[in-house]
């Protein structure tokens, strides 16, 4: 399961007045527009020649990063009256400022730390550890509803008719691994040994809305949505449930490869 912290962050708060289809970079972008109007203290130079490059908590989380998939915060549900985003690593430890980032735009109505093991929010701050969930008891038949903007296998975009169980836990242990790697205290392999029957129920494809704060326009964007029941697992449930709390494939941190577990 890996050795990494992280905290969840939940904000409900007053709708937004936008019709969009897919919130999650709507709060992208206003987490980087207030952490920068937060951390930044020589507004007069860019960031790529402030000598604070390293230490600045915006230049950190949303710039440096943001061209790679291992982003240290994960939106894992973005709707128009609610926020829910993992920090990872030792970015748990700034889930106050985090917090304070959303705050600024938003009429909050309830904010807190999620606690995925009792499913509550609660104000006191909350950092998890990923070895927590070698303690979740396995099921043995459950539904994983899966949504992502795009799915590669070998270099290749596959479409949902393509795309087996199998290709799921791949992307799931591949997940957890790299999370592991850049954020947790090991570097240990992760090694997931499926027995199961998976049974795909469900294959959908469309485009979305979009909204990017940076360009001020709507924007359409594939959206694969997929949907398998699965009988007889053996030990593979609480990687999925911790893949629900990481997200997989691109684009996690705006929202992208959400997995629900029914």
């Amino acid at each position: 399961m890996g050795n990494f912290d992280f905290t969840i962050i939940t904000i409900k708060h007053e709708g937004i007045d936008k019709d969009y289809e897919f919130y999650g970079s709507y709060y992208r972008g206003m987490l980087g527009r207030n952490l920068k109007k937060r951390f930044c203290i020589l507004k007069n130079t860019t960031c790529e020649v402030c000598p604070l490059v390293d230490k600045c908590l915006y230049m950190l989380s949303f710039e440096k990063y943001k061209d790679t998939l291992f982003l240290p915060y994960v939106i894992n549900k973005s709707t128009k009256n609610e926020l829910r985003i993992t920090l990872l690593g030792t970015f748990s430890k700034f889930s106050k400022m985090y917090l304070e980032a959303f705050t600024r735009d938003l009429k909050v109505k309830q904010a807190g730390f999620y606690n995925p093991f009792l499913d509550t929010i609660q104000e006191e701050e909350l950092i998890l550890n990923s070895g927590q969930f070698e303690n979740i008891k396995n099921k043995n038949n459950f539904t994983v509803d899966i949504e992502f903007g795009r799915f590669k296998k070998n270099s290749k975009i596959l479409n949902c008719q393509e795309i087996n169980f199998e290709d799921i836990l791949k992307a799931i242990e591949r997940r957890i691994y790299l999370t592991n790697k850049f954020y947790g205290k090991t570097q240990d392999e992760i090694y997931i040994q499926p027995e199961f029957k998976a049974t795909k129920i469900d294959c959908t494809f469309h485009n979305i809305a979009r909204y990017s704060n940076r360009k001020k326009k709507l924007m359409s964007i594939p959206c694969t949505n997929l949907k398998f029941h699965i009988e007889n697992s053996k030990d593979i449930y609480r990687y999925i449930y911790l893949a629900s709390i990481l997200n997989i494939g691109t684009n996690a941190s705006m929202g992208f490869g959400q997995v629900h577990v029914h």
